[in-house]
């Protein structure tokens, strides 16, 4: 089975489109399945399209769930929203799919079952393992108010999934929080911020050396391009041995050493 794995597709449909395309993902292919380490929706005005794309295709997702499914499903319980859902974009993604919600009608669960967005949180997971990888948003969970690794991560409650959703990946990095003989795949956090972290000599965050190819380490590969930014998606294809191919890799030789390495 390939895997062919994105994050943080933000409403960007036609980008992600590309990028599946790009790394040959067949749709008619019966190995071929989509991970999406979490946060579908809230920068990109495309949501309708990438719902009709994962409704039609329930079969091939693995739907890894963000903290931004974690705050459109709390907009539409509470039924307005806040300033935080402005600002996030978390709004304007149910005025993408319904323009005249505010007008005409004010029920976000009606609204959301209408477009068929209810049906894809639905859909959405905490995590996916395999022999090799664990496919999570932010992070796997951590002891309480820690950066520790926490053996029992797996039995976490709700509140500390949710939690875990909003880690910083380069902070668990830094930490090294790592899941033993495992590598854990995540989204939420530029991939620059991660390459900057590890050589700020080399990389920058945001600049003339920042680098939004995939993070990759025996540990963690981080995937978010920050999509708003760069108008990109990486989508890395992975089976349960070994990493297969990687977006652009060959624009980064140390990258390619990594991914060998992991290979052996």
């Amino acid at each position: 089975m390939k895997y062919f794995v994105c994050a943080d597709i933000h409403g960007f449909y036609d980008e992600w489109q590309y990028a599946l395309k790009e790394q040959g993902f067949d749709i008619n292919n019966p190995k071929h399945k989509i991970i999406v380490c979490g946060d579908l929706f809230d920068r990109g005005h495309q949501p309708k399209e990438i719902i009709d794309f994962i409704l039609s295709h329930k079969n091939k997702f693995i739907l890894i769930r963000g903290n931004h499914e974690d705050l459109m499903q709390e907009m539409i319980d509470r039924n307005f929203n806040l300033r935080h859902d402005l600002l996030n974009g978390t709004a304007y993604t149910i005025l993408d799919l319904y323009p005249d919600w505010q007008i005409t009608e004010f029920n976000l669960k009606k609204i959301a079952k209408i477009t068929r967005l209810q049906e894809v949180l639905d859909l959405c997971i905490d995590y996916f393992e395999t022999k090799k990888y664990i496919f999570v948003h932010g992070w796997i969970p951590t002891k309480e108010n820690t950066k520790e690794y926490d053996k029992n991560w797996r039995n976490a409650s709700k509140k500390k999934w949710e939690d875990a959703r909003w880690q910083n990946p380069v902070v668990m990095f830094k930490n090294k929080v790592f899941e033993p003989n495992k590598t854990i795949v995540c989204g939420h956090w530029h991939c620059s911020a991660l390459w900057h972290a590890q050589n700020p000599e080399l990389y920058e965050e945001f600049g003339p050396k920042e680098n939004f190819t995939p993070f990759v380490t025996k540990d963690i590969i981080a995937l978010d391009t920050c999509t708003a930014y760069t108008k990109k998606v990486n989508v890395l294809v992975i089976d349960d041995i070994k990493i297969l191919n990687q977006n652009k890799i060959n624009s980064n030789h140390r990258q390619i050493e990594k991914v060998k390495n992991l290979e052996k």
